[in-house]
């Protein structure tokens, strides 16, 4: 079934003829007009195509930013809430025990170490492995008092 046509008068360089004639029968159409009927829609579709291209990527481009945004307020929680986590510890430790400035400053460096070591996850059996003989302030008083 033939779709109704409507005949135009349409001035184009002899190239453009000599290039329609030449390949209207390789590209298997019926005629040169069907040709030019077919470059002028493939032409007029990529141009619609780029534009709604170009909204896709900018509502793309707007996801990847709140995405993003997104990610990075729940880093921060996340930091947040381990920071408080090793207070905690902290602020534990503290209370159990006191420590020399010396070996809290010896544990500190072990620790970095072991981060360094293991891109920043340490197992509980790992630190067992790697623990450090502490010297009380209690114990360090009863020696200088001649215990």
């Amino acid at each position: 079934m033939e779709r109704k046509t409507e005949k135009i008068t349409v001035s184009l360089p002899p190239e453009v003829i000599r290039l329609a004639d030449q390949n209207w029968e390789k590209f298997d159409f019926k005629n040169r007009s069907e040709l030019i009927d077919a470059a002028i829609r493939e032409y007029i579709s990529r141009d619609l195509l780029k534009e709604f291209t170009g909204e896709l990527s900018r509502f793309y481009q707007k996801i990847e930013r709140s995405e993003i945004k997104h990610l990075e307020e729940y880093l921060a929680k996340l930091s947040y809430k381990i920071a408080v986590e090793i207070a905690q510890m902290h602020l534990l430790m503290a209370s159990i025990t006191d420590i020399s400035k010396q070996d809290a400053r010896d544990l500190r460096a072990k620790a970095v170490a072991l981060v360094n070591e293991s891109k920043g996850y340490i197992s509980l059996e790992t630190t067992r492995k790697h623990k450090v003989p502490l010297q009380l302030e209690d114990d360090m008083e009863a020696e200088d008092d001649g215990w």
